[in-house]
């Protein structure tokens, strides 16, 4: 790349090792936790191989209220669905059902445990789980099980000897003692696969640990079909691309790719130390050169570039946000980022991978991100290759 080397001269490159070697999981579950105690929690399900069974997806996203807002038409099967999770308070007295979300794949509900369980919250997702497959089963919507063939009579003395020995082997099998109602973790493929399945393993939770989250969790679960909307009827705004490469540096990217072709660039770095005055005067700098079409650069890190993206990003100026730990798997864009995403004003890039784990060298990423954002608007002319 011409003045690559010069430019990010004294880089850190260690990004390329810090892949943690445990592999990714949103779905295992907090070690700190006791999922027995009071606690509020959000549960995400998804459908198996992500089949849109709970319903189709209506409205208009420029609608707030009323009945052309962005909303999901369910199914029988989402009926049912969401008449088991209202249930789950009837079985478990202790736990209530403050919401639930469902969308064409995938369901998302808030559950309050008000005072200790019995049983890890994981028996209620079971049980849960277990009772809606059975009305999948009733349905239609998944095979019944066929009944085992019984085996022919064995037509030679050989044969029936063999079969003889064979039912006696298993009879003298020790049974196991663990019932099925346990509900114990679900193998990685479906346990009948010509039957089918109705849920993907396992499940995803969050536990409310800060003040404002329930707030924002319930707006979330509002506003996920409008989100849902937008995403597709501007999917080429919200598919991540792998490797593209900016100056021969590799990068994923969501978001709209043509704002890395703006020559005009300014990069937005604020100290931690600077005085609220001082921010707001920049913000006021940043905005004025946003409105001439200067498409702005940060990995948002400190209070002062969070805030001031914030402004400029909801005034419409066009900007490239660095993420210091990658795309998640299902990466969905926050509220704001979304918006701005659906209007191509928003491009996402990280040279980083996602790791399910804590970053343990959070400092030098961010000097790295800094460091970059500097030279995508010191070099305008910087080859850009998209896969």
């Amino acid at each position: 790349m011409e003045g690559k080397d010069n430019a990010m001269e004294g880089k850190d490159n260690s990004h390329k090792t810090w892949a943690n070697s445990k592999r990714p999981s949103m779905k295992r579950r907090s070690e700190q936790n006791d999922y027995t105690e009071r606690g509020i929690y959000l549960v995400t399900l998804a459908i198996d191989g992500r089949r849109p069974l709970l319903g189709m997806l209506a409205g208009n996203t420029s609608v707030a209220t009323g009945p052309d807002a962005p909303h999901v038409v369910l199914t029988p099967i989402g009926e049912r669905i969401r008449a088991e999770w209202h249930r789950i308070s009837g079985y478990y007295p202790q736990i209530e059902c403050v919401k639930l979300c469902i969308m064409p794949d995938h369901i998302h509900g808030i559950l309050f445990v008000h005072e200790r369980i019995e049983r890890h919250l994981g028996h209620v997702i079971n049980g849960f789980k277990t009772g809606t497959r059975k009305a999948a089963r009733e349905l239609g919507v998944l095979a019944e099980a066929q009944p085992r063939r019984t085996e022919q009579p064995a037509t030679t003395e050989e044969q029936r000897a063999k079969a003889e020995q064979k039912a006696a082997t298993a009879e003298q099998r020790p049974v196991s003692s663990v019932p099925y109602a346990e509900a114990l973790p679900q193998p990685t493929s479906p346990k009948h696969p010509a039957v089918g399945t109705l849920w993907e393993p396992g499940y995803n939770d969050r536990l409310l640990l800060h003040k404002g989250q329930l707030g924002r969790w319930l707006a979330y679960l509002d506003d996920n079909p409008r989100r849902l909307l937008l995403k597709r009827q501007h999917p080429e705004y919200f598919t991540k691309t792998k490797n593209v490469r900016v100056g021969g540096l590799p990068m994923d990217a969501m978001g709209n790719l043509s704002l890395l072709f703006n020559r005009r660039k300014a990069d937005l770095q604020v100290s931690t130390h600077l005085y609220q005055q001082e921010i707001d005067q920049r913000q006021t700098a940043f905005l004025a050169m946003g409105s001439q079409g200067i498409t702005i650069v940060s990995a948002c890190i400190s209070r002062g570039e969070r805030q001031i993206a914030t402004a400029c990003i909801a005034a419409g100026v066009p900007f490239i946000v660095l993420l210091v730990g990658g795309f998640p798997p299902l990466y969905k864009p926050q509220p704001l980022y979304l918006q701005a995403c659906a209007e191509g004003r928003l491009l996402l890039l990280s040279p980083f991978q996602w790791q399910n784990e804590k970053i343990s060298n959070m400092r030098q990423r961010c000097l790295y991100l800094n460091r970059l954002a500097r030279w995508l608007c010191e070099h305008p002319d910087a080859t850009i290759e998209l896969p």
